[in-house]
């Protein structure tokens, strides 16, 4: 059992840079969607599960990982801040590095609401997470 949390803990950092990238190529990269699908509000949807995920899975790098040995609302705010600036920096590279891409405020709204939703998502959880990290 132990040896299976060692080998999980082994693959957050990479696991939180690859999920990183991809949110850099989705936010920055031209996309082409087949046909004319549009669902009104849905890439706002998009927004707030990718940040929603990106700061828990930097929660849990922070957390868990043995280099860190950080405290839940250490690792918690850490994660927070990360994903809110870097939901800012995707929103002015897309003005600076793009002529397809547009900022939208709006997007950072549900960048921001995902973050928060994962933030009450993993205090809900603290107890849990705590008592799993006692290996």
């Amino acid at each position: 059992m132990v040896i299976k949390v060692l080998l999980v803990h082994k693959y957050l950092l990479p696991v939180a840079l690859l999920y990183t990238g991809l949110i850099t190529w989705l936010s920055l990269g031209k996309i082409i969607i087949p046909g004319n699908i549009a669902v009104q509000g849905s890439d706002k949807i998009g927004h707030l599960l990718a940040y929603f995920v990106f700061t828990i899975i930097w929660f849990l790098f922070f957390f868990y990982s043995e280099r860190q040995k950080r405290r839940f609302f250490e690792s918690l705010w850490i994660s927070s801040l990360a994903g809110f600036l870097y939901g800012i920096l995707m929103e002015f590279c897309q003005a600076i590095f793009t002529d397809y891409r547009s900022p939208d405020w709006y997007d950072f709204i549900a960048n921001t609401s995902g973050i928060i939703l994962s933030v009450c998502v993993l205090s809900v959880l603290q107890k849990k997470l705590v008592k799993k990290r006692r290996y």
